[in-house]
C-alpha cells in the first residue's frame, strides 16, 4: 500500500518511484536548455544596449557637449608660480608706456625706499611746466605668511583693497571719487581715483596680484592747475600696471 501511495502521489498512472525519476529527467534537461537560451538572449540584449549607448555618447560628443573626463582636465586650475625675488621695477615697464604717460619725465629709483630682492620701486617724474606727471611702479614679493606665500599675498591684497576703496589711506585734502576692477590682468586687481582740488592734482592707484607678487602703480598729475581727470588717470594707471605685469611675466 505504501508503494501505491507514493507512485500515485507523484504522478498518476506511473508504476514505480524509479520510473517517475526517469520520466522527469528529459524535463530537467529541457528546463536547463531553456534557461541557457534565455540567459544568452539577455546577454545579447545587454550588449546591444551597451553598443547603442556608446553610439549615443559618441553622437553627444560630436554635437559639442562635454563627455568623459575631459571637462575635469580642462578646468583644472593652473599651479601658482611662487617667486622669492622681484626684478628692478625700472626695467619691467617699457619706455614707450612711460613716455606716453609721463612725457619728458626722468626715471629714478624711489627716494627713501628700502629696496631689496623682495621689493623694488621706480619713479618717472615731470614736475616743471604746466603739465605735471608722476608715475610710480612698485613690485613686492610676499614670501612669508600663514598658508604659504600665495595665501599671504591674497590677504595683503585684500587689506590694501579695503583701505584704498574705502578712502582710509587718503591724505588730508584728497577725496575718493571713483573705483573699479582691473580686468584680465594677473589674478585680481582694482583701480581707484582721488582728487585734491586745492593742489590741482588727481591720482589713480592700480593694484594687481599675480600669484604671490603685488604690482602697484600710482599715476598722478595736473594740467595748468586742473587735476588729471579720473578717466585719464585710471586708464593710464591700468595701462602701466598691465605693462608691468607683462614685463614681469616675460622675465
Amino acid at each position: 500500500m505504501s508503494g501505491s501511495h507514493r507512485s500515485g502521489s507523484h504522478r498518476a498512472g506511473s508504476g514505480s518511484h524509479r520510473r517517475v525519476g526517469r520520466d522527469r529527467r528529459p524535463g530537467r534537461r529541457l528546463a536547463v536548455l531553456l534557461t541557457g537560451v534565455v540567459a544568452g538572449a539577455a546577454v545579447c540584449v545587454l550588449a546591444a544596449f551597451a553598443i547603442l549607448g556608446g553610439l549615443e555618447a559618441g553622437r553627444e560628443g560630436e554635437s559639442g557637449e562635454v563627455v568623459g573626463s575631459g571637462a575635469a582636465d580642462s578646468s583644472a586650475p593652473s599651479t601658482p608660480r611662487v617667486r622669492t625675488t622681484v626684478p628692478d621695477a625700472c626695467e619691467v615697464l617699457s619706455q614707450d608706456i612711460a613716455d606716453r604717460l609721463a612725457p619728458g619725465a626722468e626715471r629714478n629709483p624711489a627716494d627713501n625706499y628700502q629696496a631689496s630682492d623682495q621689493q623694488s620701486q621706480c619713479v618717472w617724474g615731470a614736475y616743471s611746466g604746466d603739465r605735471k606727471r608722476q608715475l610710480t611702479v612698485e613690485l613686492r614679493a610676499i614670501v612669508n605668511g600663514q598658508g604659504g606665500p600665495v595665501e599671504a599675498a591674497r590677504r595683503a591684497f585684500a587689506d590694501e583693497r579695503s583701505a584704498d576703496e574705502s578712502g582710509k589711506a587718503l591724505l588730508a585734502g584728497q577725496e575718493l571719487t571713483d573705483k573699479r576692477d582691473v580686468e584680465d590682468v594677473g589674478d585680481e586687481g582694482y583701480v581707484v581715483y582721488s582728487v585734491d582740488k586745492r593742489q590741482g592734482s588727481g591720482e589713480a592707484i592700480a593694484n594687481v596680484r599675480l600669484d604671490n607678487i603685488l604690482v602697484t602703480v600710482h599715476y598722478s598729475g595736473g594740467d595748468d592747475g586742473d587735476a588729471l581727470s579720473a578717466s585719464d588717470a585710471m586708464d593710464g594707471a591700468e595701462k602701466a600696471v598691465k605693462g608691468a605685469v607683462d614685463g614681469l611675466d616675460a622675465g
